[in-house]
């Protein structure tokens, strides 16, 4: 072969090389450009998400038909699970399937009830454990078209709806799926009924991942999809999330989609934290009673009690930078309990004068407030102080609040007539009536100037001493979504502390604790005070309980449920600098949460939260 020949060869390989890299460069930057607009719009979701503050539950299945009821015996807990609970076979499930014909179910009727309780999106149960779809699935006939007399599609019906009265629908989708396995179910060693942390078979996966495909492209926006229990692989909880990613980025997936691949936490059922949280997004669903799914023996407290917690728990929620999901579960023929219904009423009229005060509000600026809770809208420089404990005296304490307060009333007070205002050293004080305005709960609105700041209350010492306790901490839980096990409800305490005389303090603590012997430490600034504390129990492990979704997993209660005498003892001694100092409470060992039920099993019980409960500790000056 020639030179020129050479030549020539050489340079058709550079510039084949050329294009190449061309081209992959130009695949790179358009991938680059569809993740980050999938970003964008995953973002987009989440703050809009975040601003609707309220929203309904629906738990409704085959499961109405039996209403808790099998065999001529009520069956006790959840009765959205009643299959497991029953230890009903697939074929006689299946039997209760076919029975299924909900002629009275108003999709419309739903949606308006909804709207008329402030809330801001609808969740269906498009398919619960037992596998049965609220849908027209095109992979199975197990569904409410394919398999019942109704012969409908529920969701379809919900979703015009919902497009109608400008309501935002959200789906539930279950990973176990008890149908699927048929009758070789894994099982819960602790009780021997079907597992609710199955394992998720490829065949399985590759069905879930066709339904979500069906979900999110036959029934317009969806708003989020909450996944619920089983334990899906990484790979597989990564897959679930991309594919309604890929579909809908605007659509928010739940935690409990497992391995971290969640947008925002699902606390425990009804579960309302201590603290503001703010670095993560998350939602409580709550319900009425100890069941989710219709269950026709079930009572709930009056009405005007009802009424009054959930208005509680909703505000509270909100405050604390949170999502309410409240649940209704429908009858068999598709009517809603009128039960649910005139707490939802109840709860509609309160929101309805108060919502201001909840929607599209900022979360609580104050770390500790000794009558209740409060919401911020900072562009519009109001506070709005919901008011649990009504003050005897009739002054409202807020305290450090640094700016100028223009005008201060009470937000069902339609006139604004302003409530006198006066100053006591570092707090506001609020002249308010004797007795509260509104039995269920009371808001006062406050338009302050400038820019909100919030100089928080601190402990001051004593002569020289310092004195904690639990009424003053604060409890900081942990959550994360590695797991439906991912939650600490307690897994530090603080207080806040205003040094004037730094040194070495002697830590002195009053406690009770539930396990005999415990590690712990204290940390103020860079500094650690690690030490060991016994308890009254002989108790060193817990027994293993079943975990059904709506059964609280031990994890340490505090207060007067850890029995025993109270133990004092000194613990060593720690150096303050002077200033605003955080003092700390946690286990001597980090609780990391783990992915699966058996990880979970074999971790030590009691530093899953702090386990403890303090009557006082005290800081004495040495040195």
């Amino acid at each position: 072969m020639n030179k020129k020949k050479v030549n020539i060869l050489l340079l058709l390989v550079v510039l084949l090389g050329a294009l190449s890299c061309q081209t992959k460069n130009n695949d790179n930057d358009g991938k680059e450009l569809v993740e980050n607009e999938i970003e964008n719009q995953r973002l987009e979701g989440l703050k809009n998400w975040k601003n609707m503050k309220f929203g309904m539950f629906i738990h409704w299945g085959v499961y109405s038909i039996p209403a808790g009821v099998w065999e001529g015996k009520e069956i006790e807990k959840l009765g959205e699970q009643i299959m497991r609970h029953a230890d009903i076979s697939v074929a006689a499930y299946e039997d209760i399937a076919r029975q299924f014909n909900p002629v009275n179910f108003d999709a419309e009727e739903i949606v308006k009830l909804a709207k008329n309780t402030g809330m801001k999106y609808i969740i269906l149960t498009a398919k619960h454990h037992d596998g049965f779809a609220m849908f027209d699935s095109k992979v199975t006939d197990f569904d409410i078209v394919d398999f019942t007399p109704y012969k409908k599609d529920i969701l379809k019906e919900l979703a015009e709806a919902c497009k109608k009265f400008d309501m935002k629908l959200g789906l539930y989708y279950s990973t176990p799926d008890w149908h699927f396995n048929g009758d070789t179910q894994e099982r819960n060693p602790t009780d021997g009924k079907i597992s609710v942390f199955g394992k998720v078979s490829k065949e399985n996966e590759d069905y879930q991942v066709a339904q979500l495909k069906e979900l999110l492209s036959n029934y317009g926006e969806i708003v989020e999809l909450f996944f619920d229990m089983g334990e899906p692989t990484a790979d597989q909880s990564k897959r679930f999330a991309e594919t309604i990613r890929t579909l809908q980025p605007g659509c928010l997936v739940n935690g409990r989609v497992m391995n971290n691949q969640g947008d925002f936490i699902t606390m425990p059922d009804n579960h309302l934290p201590e603290t503001p949280i703010t670095d993560l997004a998350w939602e409580t669903p709550g319900t009425f009673y100890h069941t989710w799914g219709y269950k026709s023996w079930v009572k709930g407290d009056p009405l005007p009690i009802q009424i009054k917690k959930q208005i509680r728990n909703l505000s509270k929620i909100v405050c604390m930078g949170g999502n309410y999901l409240l649940n209704i579960g429908p009858k068999s023929d598709g009517s809603i309990v009128n039960y649910e219904k005139e707490v939802l009423e109840g709860v509609g009229a309160w929101v309805a004068v108060n919502k201001e005060a909840i929607h599209d509000t900022q979360v609580n600026p104050f770390k500790k407030l000794n009558w209740g809770y409060s919401s911020v809208k900072e562009e519009e420089n109001n506070l709005f102080l919901h008011v649990f404990d009504w003050p005897e005296n009739g002054e409202l304490q807020i305290p450090g609040l640094k700016n100028n307060i223009v005008k201060a009333y009470y937000l069902k007070d339609t006139t604004k007539t302003p409530l006198k205002i006066s100053v006591d050293g570092n707090e506001k004080v609020i002249a308010i009536s004797k007795d509260a305005i509104d039995e269920n709960l009371s808001i006062v609105v406050v338009e302050y100037e400038g820019e909100l700041e919030i100089e928080n209350p601190v402990i001051k010492a004593v002569n020289n001493n310092f004195i904690l306790n639990d009424s003053a901490a604060i409890k900081q839980g942990k959550y994360g979504m590695m797991s439906y096990r991912s939650i600490l409800k307690d897994d530090a305490r603080t207080w806040e502390l205003e040094v004037v005389e730094e040194g070495r303090y002697e830590v002195e603590m009053i406690y009770k604790m539930k396990y005999a012997e415990k590690d712990f430490k204290i940390e103020v600034a860079d500094k650690i005070l690690n030490f060991s504390l016994k308890g009254n129990a002989k108790m060193k492990s817990e027994k293993l309980e079943s975990i059904d979704g709506n059964e609280e997993i031990k994890q340490g209660k505090q207060g007067s449920k850890i029995k025993g005498k109270w133990n004092t003892v000194t613990i060593g001694t720690i150096s303050l600098k002077k200033g605003i100092q955080t003092f700390n409470l946690r286990s001597g060992k980090e609780y990391v949460f783990v992915a699966t039920i058996k990880e979970f099993h074999k971790k030590d019980r009691k530093y899953k939260g702090l386990n403890i409960d303090v009557a006082q500790i005290k800081l004495k000056k040495v040195d």
